[in-house]
């Protein structure tokens, strides 16, 4: 049996109230009254003994059938006519069985999608509290239960992956994003509430993934997820998008939590909670992200162990294909010595300020950006991030600095920086696989990340390739 009607029915537990529903189910009046039911108000007597085909008294006789059985409720309104008169007016409310009932003899295309949603809303409540009191009598873990009732949520939501013959495979950590509000950042000993603002998918590699996608391109990401709602949520949403997930590896832990904690002053705090267990990189190079790297045009290596990064590398490396790596802060503290085998390989080496601080406290002898192209490390060409001043392009004899223009941050006031490194390294991306030159690529990826912080929250924002063509569009008329 490949698929199951979605609106599974709990049937009561009584045999008597079993009966009854069998006999309106055999029942051509029964299922009529059933699939004409309105669902979320009331269904009047007189409009039901109207609108169906069958005489009064069968129509009533299943009515009060339904009722006894409890799939309706049923009540009277009090209505005022001609002359003063007052008639009382009989009705019926469907309950949430009577809801199924109606759904399961209901075609697809018939279900609204609010319908849907009510109804497989209050069915996973129903089924989830049930299962919590089984559990609790005959002992068993149900937090442990929960949790493999998600891995499944989450296997099934890779199943359901598109496939792409991509051009561009994104390697890297995904996590959700926590956005909370602070009064300020708590001193020593003190304890500050922080107000949970909204949660997003996350993670550099995630979001580099999800731009592209919007760009236009044709993308598959691996990663590593948990078997936790939240990796569920973070693979629908990804999907949802049309991102490639078929190699993405499911670990028994949960999803990494990042918390971005902002102050009344607009400061922000980035802080990753690393849970027990937690899920941050697949260990090895499946045969599935081996495949989607061979047919790629482009890789972009991101926040993932560093075996994996350096097997990744050679692979990119033995097939020709364009590789930027971009391990970002936590990795840079490993220094290059750990760093030594992707960095060789890669055609585009991106770091922001603070991931070039972090690399130099941790690699002896390293003073100057310029010293790892001359040290055997081997990128042809470095990139570091500044923020709102641009970015410094180094590479064999060439070292150039591209502020952002003025005119593109007046046109997109800055409100949120979180993803901005992730925003241009997707546009630069894309306008190289476009084929143009690095310089062109280095604006069109300034232009991406000046739309995705006009706007509050990361992923949300990330733009379409219209809106970034407009953006371009009026910068060259100014």
């Amino acid at each position: 049996m490949e698929e199951l009607w979605p609106y599974v029915v709990p049937f009561p537990i009584d045999v008597e109230a079993r009966k009854a529903v069998w006999s309106i189910l055999s029942s051509r009046v029964g299922t009529a009254i059933l699939k004409a039911l309105r669902l979320e108000d009331k269904n009047y007597q007189k409009d039901l003994l109207e609108a169906l085909p069958f005489s009064n008294k069968s129509v009533i006789y299943y009515l009060k059938k339904m009722v006894s059985a409890g799939l309706l409720v049923e009540g009277e309104d009090r209505v005022r006519v001609r002359r003063g008169r007052v008639i009382r007016v009989k009705w019926y409310v469907p309950t949430e069985f009577g809801k199924w009932l109606a759904l399961f003899l209901r075609e697809p295309n018939q279900i609204s999608r609010g319908e849907a949603r009510l109804a497989v809303e209050k069915l996973l409540k129903s089924y989830v509290s049930r299962v919590y009191k089984a559990s609790s009598r005959l002992g068993l873990d149900f937090p442990s239960l929960m949790a493999s009732s998600c891995r499944e949520a989450v296997e099934e939501i890779l199943a359901s992956s598109p496939r792409h013959e991509p051009e561009i495979v994104v390697f890297g950590c995904p996590a959700l994003d926590i956005y909370g509000r602070s009064p300020g950042f708590p001193f020593e000993g003190e304890c500050t509430l922080v107000e949970e603002i909204a949660s997003f998918p996350g993670g550099m590699g995630l979001n580099v993934a999800v731009a592209l996608a919007r760009l236009g391109l044709k993308v598959a990401f691996v990663g590593a997820v948990g078997s936790d709602w939240a990796s569920a949520m973070v693979l629908e949403a990804l999907v949802k998008d049309g991102v490639d997930v078929s190699a993405v590896q499911v670990c028994d832990g949960p999803l990494l939590r990042t918390l971005i904690i902002f102050d009344e002053g607009g400061k922000r705090r980035l802080l990753a909670l690393r849970l027990r267990d937690v899920a941050l990189s697949p260990r090895t190079l499946s045969d599935r992200a081996l495949e989607l790297l061979r047919r790629a045009r482009a890789i972009y290596l991101g926040e993932v162990f560093t075996e994996l990064a350096s097997r990744v590398a050679e692979e990119a490396r033995r097939a020709g294909k364009l590789l930027l790596y971009r391990p970002g802060s936590p990795y840079a503290r490993l220094g290059l010595g750990r760093l030594r085998k992707p960095l060789s390989l890669s055609d585009i080496f991106i770091l922001n300020e603070r991931s070039w601080k972090l690399l130099k406290e941790n690699s002896p002898g390293l003073s100057e950006l310029g010293q790892l192209l001359g040290l055997g490390y081997g990128p042809k060409n470095i990139i570091l991030t500044l923020g709102r001043k641009g970015c410094l392009l180094l590479g064999k004899g060439l070292k150039e600095l591209y502020e952002v223009p003025e005119a593109l941050l007046r046109a997109f006031r800055t409100v949120d920086e979180t993803g901005a490194g992730d925003a241009f390294s997707a546009g630069l991306l894309k306008a190289l696989l476009e084929g143009r030159g690095l310089r062109e690529a280095i604006r069109y990826g300034q232009v991406v990340a000046a739309l995705a912080c006009s706007k509050m929250g990361t992923y949300p924002c990330f733009p379409r390739s219209g809106e970034v063509e407009e953006a371009l569009e009026l910068l060259l008329d100014r």
